[in-house]
Order: structure tokens, then sequence, then C-alpha cells
């Protein structure tokens, strides 16, 4: 996927039309459609307000990084309120995290056993 077909789907995913993300960073529609459509590349400040205004992560907009590793939004969510408990919040998150993970793993080797 380029880096045109990762924004167009961000823009789409946030209801964002061409004009309207064109004008919230500044440049003309024709521009941004360029972006979209491979002929033209945004500068660093224009590429941050697209990043912004997306909440997409940068590494993925850009087609850097393993995207099954990345952090999602809703994962820097998590770990903002994680951070916010106290020392017994944490510990009761980690016994509910683990306990889960125990039975997701159980459950995946159990599966795997009866196919075999």
């Amino acid at each position: 996927m380029s880096f045109g077909d990762r924004l167009k789907e961000s823009r789409c995913r946030c209801g964002f039309t061409q004009k309207q993300l064109a004008e919230q960073i500044g440049v003309a529609k024709s521009t941004y459609t360029g972006y979209e459509k491979g002929s033209r590349e945004p500068d660093l400040f224009k590429l941050k307000k697209l990043i912004e205004i997306l909440q997409v992560d940068s590494s993925w907009l850009l087609g850097v990084e393993d995207t099954s590793l990345a952090i999602s939004n809703s994962e820097l969510e998590l770990i903002k309120k994680y951070r916010s408990l106290d020392r017994r919040g944490q510990e009761a998150v980690d016994n509910v995290l683990e306990h889960e993970y125990r039975a997701a793993v159980a459950a995946e080797d159990n599966l795997l056993s009866k196919q075999a």
C-alpha cells in the first residue's frame, strides 16, 4: 500500500472530503489530490498536520514499519489509563490480563491438539 493509499484510507475513515482536508492543512485541493495519487509529496510541516488531524501513526502513514507491531491509538489510550492507576490498580489490571492471556493460549493449544 502506498503513502497515497494510506492517506486516502485515513481521510475516508475520518469522514473528510479531499477539499475539507486540503483546507485544514492549507493547500489547494489539487495539491492534496496529488498527495493521494502519488504525484506530489507534502512537506514536513504539512505531513505533521496530516498526522495530527487524521490521528495516525507516522510510521504507518509513511510505510516505514511493520504495522503488526505498531501501537494503535486505542492501545496508546489504554497505556495512558494504565499509567494513571496506582500500584494496586496496575496489579489488578496485570492479574486480569495474565488470566485472559493464559485462557487464550490454552484455548489455542486445545484447538491445535484437536486438529492434529
